[in-house]
């Protein structure tokens, strides 16, 4: 599936004018408006670990140069967009300090204890990143976790082997946001060398399949190396595990903005009147995500009368089902889902009804991908798994009718 990377500040600016407006019936006025928040934020990614775990190595390296070091050992830190190089550096007695340039060419006060460093890079006007510091007690570790699950979008948990204490500490975290996770066994190169690499991979894999989107051996350095290189390492890049790891918190935040993005146009498209118009994508990823995400296709859907109708019935159910969901005060896992999946096989009995073609069993395909996805979301039977099922639906039909064949 190919999810632009498009300006989407006219949408949000549609959405807050539909909000003001009193547009929005009063039962989903909360949701439009965690929505518009949503959308005038980067997708949010924290990288958490113990000190020493590589956490700060492994944010230079997705940001491809030497931004944190190891001047923030320690130190909660922010990493975002801003118009120029510069530092904000917040003091236990409450000062608030500026100072140009990166965070790695700093000398900072002893008493530090947050950072912010902003860059002009336009790819931090998609995605942020903060670097958590997991240190003490397990009880002040657990309070931190919490709250950076309240407000990150995707986690990073970096460690050299996963132990058992760092087990028990995600063990507790939602599952919404266990969802977007990844797990990261820093320094790999080490372990390479002694030989390692393949038993503690082995050994993690049956909690990682439960408790993360997957394992990553990572080594940071050389990935910084590979990145920063005046030619391009492309191979250096691969072999160092990074090149995997980006693509795939890329196509993360990619689906993350995408399912913002057709909720606010569901919004807008039956309140609010007229979408604005679509700015030209700055960039295209192709994805293959996870189960929350909608089926692989940019491929065409035949247009017979019988298949618009029902896609036509596709779209309404899915907006008729999120509007009764925020009018009980959330989405009914259990009704929404067999709604979602009654609909969907609606929609491939009518592809069975279409002459054979490339184009036909293309849709099929997907139509088949979407039901498969659909039955994973069944799996979980929560609020989340809900949104997700009806946010697939909206996608399918988009994707589906995006190129129809001749």
């Amino acid at each position: 599936m190919s999810l632009p990377q498009r300006d989407i500040s006219p949408l949000a600016g549609q959405l807050e004018q539909t909000l003001s407006a009193g547009q929005l019936p009063s039962e989903i006025c909360g949701w439009g408006s965690q929505l518009l928040q949503r959308l005038r934020q980067p997708v949010r990614v924290a990288v958490a670990g113990s000190p020493g775990s590589g956490k700060s190595a492994l944010i230079d390296m997705l940001l491809g140069r030497v931004v944190i070091g190891r001047s923030g050992n320690g130190l909660l830190i922010d990493v975002c967009h801003g118009a120029r190089e510069q530092v904000e550096i917040e003091t236990a007695a409450g000062q608030r300090l500026q100072l140009p340039g990166l965070l790695a060419q700093q000398e900072l006060p002893q008493d530090a204890r947050r950072v912010r460093q902003t860059l002009p890079d336009p790819r931090l006007r998609w995605h942020s990143f903060r670097e958590l510091p997991l240190a003490g007690p397990q009880a002040a570790q657990h309070e931190m976790l919490q709250q950076a699950a309240a407000s990150a979008d995707i986690f990073l948990w970096c460690s050299q082997d996963f132990s058992g204490a760092e087990q028990a500490l995600w063990a507790a975290m939602p599952d919404s946001t266990k969802d977007h996770s990844f797990l990261v066994l820093t320094m790999a190169d080490r372990q390479v060398m002694r030989g390692t690499l393949p038993a503690v991979i082995e050994a993690l894999q049956p909690v990682a399949a439960e408790e993360f989107l997957g394992v990553y051996p990572v080594a940071a350095i050389q990935g910084l190396t590979a990145r920063s290189a005046e030619t391009p390492q492309d191979g250096l890049w691969r072999s160092s595990g990074g090149k995997q790891l980006a693509e795939d918190v890329q196509r993360q935040v990619q689906l993350g903005r995408a399912s913002d993005v057709d909720q606010a146009e569901l919004l807008i498209r039956q309140f609010g009147g007229t979408l604005p118009p679509q700015s030209t994508p700055a960039a295209t990823v192709t994805t293959q995500g996870p189960a929350a995400s909608a089926p692989a296709v940019s491929r065409a859907a035949p247009q017979t009368a019988c298949l618009a109708a029902a896609l036509d019935q596709l779209q309404t159910g899915a907006q008729a089902m999120l509007a009764e969901a925020e009018a009980a005060g959330g989405a009914q896992a259990g009704p929404v889902l067999a709604n979602c999946m009654e609909m969907i096989r609606s929609l491939s009995q009518s592809l069975d009804t279409l002459p054979a073609g490339a184009a036909a069993e293309a849709a099929r395909t997907a139509v088949q991908d979407g039901e498969e996805m659909l039955m994973l979301c069944q799996l979980e039977q929560d609020e989340n798994a809900a949104v997700d099922a009806v946010t697939l639906l909206i996608q399918l039909k988009k994707e589906l009718m995006e190129d129809p064949p001749e």
